[in-house]
């Protein structure tokens, strides 16, 4: 619909064209020439950020040097935090399990705790957990 594209009637009796003297009399060139005017420094902004990093100046003092890396994780405790929330059933696990934490929490070294040690423990109760193989419909 013609009517919906425009402000008022006037303007929609003139047709589908309004004249430029209409815009200026109305005020719409200058709200549109200050919104060209708005992106404009906007994108001149935004190349001034781009380029400020890029040039550096010559006697800027140096960066300090990047902290050392970080040393990698220890590999037991992405074992050990499988069992984090996890409730082991009462048994020969459960004693396993309360035994090795005893021994982590022993000291700095972790009383010497191995991964093949918490694997084996996680294998375990993995395999406990299992359902048993469904028997074949005679």
């Amino acid at each position: 619909m013609v009517v919906a594209l425009y402000r008022d009637a006037e303007a929609h009796l003139m047709g589908p064209w309004i004249s430029a003297e209409l815009h200026r009399q109305r005020g719409w060139v200058i709200a549109m020439a200050a919104e060209a005017k708005q992106k404009a420094e906007a994108k001149e902004k935004k190349e001034k950020k781009a380029k400020a990093p890029a040039e550096v100046p010559a006697g800027a003092a140096p960066k300090a040097p990047p902290p050392p890396p970080r040393p990698p994780a220890d590999p037991r405790l992405e074992v050990l935090k499988k069992f984090h929330g996890k409730i082991l059933p009462k048994g020969v696990l459960r004693d396993r399990y309360k035994a090795l934490m005893e021994r982590w929490d022993s000291g700095d070294d972790h009383g010497g705790v191995t991964v093949g040690g918490l694997k084996a423990l996680f294998d375990d109760w993995k395999g406990s957990r299992e359902k048993p193989p469904r028997l074949p419909k005679a």
